[in-house]
């Protein structure tokens, strides 16, 4: 190299303890190697907190590959703002939903560390019980998008990670010796 230390920022430094959490779809800038992991409230409120909207939404991958880490929630959420408490709910909600619809390969992927979400949320965000967990994912997408005036397609984007967390899972299994 050029004798230029690179700037290890928050963001890279979270990417690198995802990586410790088998969750490697995110790409870096630098080949920065986390050695540690914080602990599970932290982690997950340091992710809600971030700018980048990849990471932030990495907190779904970390509930779907990690069901053990809901246990931290409610600690997470005394480490954040009253926005980042409500970004917090909806993506656990995400995640507790997305693993409703993915249950079987969620299921056989984490086998003995399998265990569902619990629902934490639902009745705060008024999302009813009786519809399918798409259906609730569609309304959480439409009452986040209200919340935040973002035209963002939120059911959308917590698919999105659902899916790119299947995929590398995916990926792992026909790669693996």
């Amino acid at each position: 190299m050029n004798g230029i230390t690179p700037i290890i920022t928050e963001e890279e430094r979270l990417v690198a303890e995802l990586e410790l959490l088998d969750i490697h779809y995110l790409s870096r800038q630098t080949n920065y190697r986390a050695e540690s992991l914080r602990p599970p409230a932290n982690l997950l409120a340091s992710l809600v907190q971030q700018p980048s909207a990849r990471v932030r939404g990495a907190l779904i991958a970390v509930l779907l590959a990690h069901p053990e880490f809901a246990d931290a929630m409610r600690a997470a959420m005394q480490h954040c703002s009253v926005t980042e408490q409500i970004t917090l709910c909806y993506f656990y909600t995400a995640a507790m939903l997305l693993q409703q619809m993915y249950a079987s390969t969620i299921r056989q992927q984490l086998g003995a560390q399998w265990r569902w979400l619990p629902d934490l949320f639902s009745a705060e965000l008024d999302l009813t019980q009786r519809s399918t967990p798409r259906e609730r994912l569609l309304l959480l997408g439409q009452l986040q998008q209200q919340r935040t005036h973002a035209f963002v397609n939120w059911a959308g984007t917590y698919q999105d990670v659902a899916q790119r967390l299947l995929r590398q899972w995916e990926l792992e299994k026909v790669w693996a010796p």
